[in-house]
């Protein structure tokens, strides 16, 4: 079986996703390769698995590409609804509620062909694959795929890295919420470490948030990376894994700290709760208290070594494979 994978390069949870498939995969002897082309060619494989870029268009190109070359295409759908997100910019005065709600409608239309398109689903979590047909009025053959954890990654090589006692690891931006974190750290002594690149779109929430690290002090930022021991090496020396996000599905970096030994501080929103069931402190993204309650809990309670022990059982990347493999046989047939 020959399979042609596309979706960005970069560093991004997506892209991480993309590239331990494709090596798991490798391992079961699929032919995998590797594209970000726009159009991608198809002619010497037998399926498409196109990993959902943020950009609807980018997505449906490509899904447009394996239709006119007549490949079957598998879509890792990795969505969430968003709303409350979409509203936090009125919320927070950057932006009116209505051109907010308009934005939010007007992205759910251009959504909805790239989910019509493509042959199969491949969501991260039963509860993803329940609000795509809610939201969208759609469905098509689906197969949840876990996300995943390599399974050395908690005994990889230690390298030089600052300890902390919150780490936050995700793109800066508005969705990941790191203006929240500070918010709610702001009249703490905690010694709070970030990494993360910056976007573009997200110019004011980015702005604040730097602004308050600085105001508050003892906040490093480090750049993003790639450096897996360097990330196993910041996910043991922590506490507390902190990514009180507007929705997660469910976020590799809380699987990966969980599985170092970190406690982790997760979103209410999105498919959390369907990865850590209770083994994991749970906040509400938009109360700045209810993040520092679940921080405080966690720093008091610790890790979980039921966690721990499950995401070594259940959430490798090895299992991800297998159900993508079984995924692509069903999609085939």
């Amino acid at each position: 079986m020959k399979v042609l994978l596309a979706g960005n390069l970069g560093i991004g949870g997506a892209e991480r996703q993309m590239e331990a498939t494709a090596a798991a995969l490798n391992d079961l002897g699929v032919q995998v390769s590797i594209t970000d082309a726009a159009r991608p060619d198809c002619c010497d494989c037998d399926l498409l698995h196109i990993f959902n870029a943020p950009d609807p268009e980018l997505t449906l190109c490509r899904i447009s590409a394996g239709k006119d070359q007549s490949v079957p295409v598998a879509l890792s759908t990795i969505y969430w609804n968003g709303y409350e997100l979409h509203m936090q910019w009125a919320e927070r005065g950057w932006r009116t509620a209505r051109e907010q709600d308009g934005d939010w409608r007007q992205r759910r239309q251009r959504l909805k062909p790239v989910l019509v398109g493509a042959d199969m689903w491949l969501p991260n979590a039963y509860a993803e694959y329940g609000m795509l047909v809610a939201d969208f009025e759609v469905s098509r053959p689906y197969r949840m795929i876990p996300n995943a954890v390599e399974a050395d990654f908690a005994q990889l090589p230690e390298t030089k890295a600052p300890a902390s006692d919150i780490l936050m690891v995700g793109r800066w931006e508005l969705r990941k919420n790191q203006l929240g974190l500070l918010e709610a750290l702001a009249d703490t002594d905690y010694q709070v470490l970030i990494i993360g690149g910056q976007n573009s779109y997200d110019r004011e929430h980015n702005q604040a948030a730097r602004r308050l690290a600085e105001e508050r002090g003892n906040v490093q930022i480090l750049p993003p990376t790639n450096d897996r021991r360097l990330l196993a090496s910041l996910m043991r020396n922590t506490k507390v894994l902190a990514q009180p996000s507007f929705y997660e599905t469910p976020g590799l970096a809380a699987l990966e700290a969980a599985a170092c030994g970190a406690a982790v501080v997760v979103s209410e929103q999105g498919c959390t709760r369907e990865y850590f069931d209770d083994e994991a402190y749970y906040c509400d993204p938009t109360d700045p208290a209810s993040i520092r309650e679940a921080i405080e809990a966690a720093l008091a309670g610790g890790p979980s070594e039921l966690l721990k022990e499950r995401i070594g059982r259940e959430f490798s990347w090895a299992r991800a494979a297998e159900e993508t493999k079984l995924s692509y046989e069903q999609l085939l047939a």
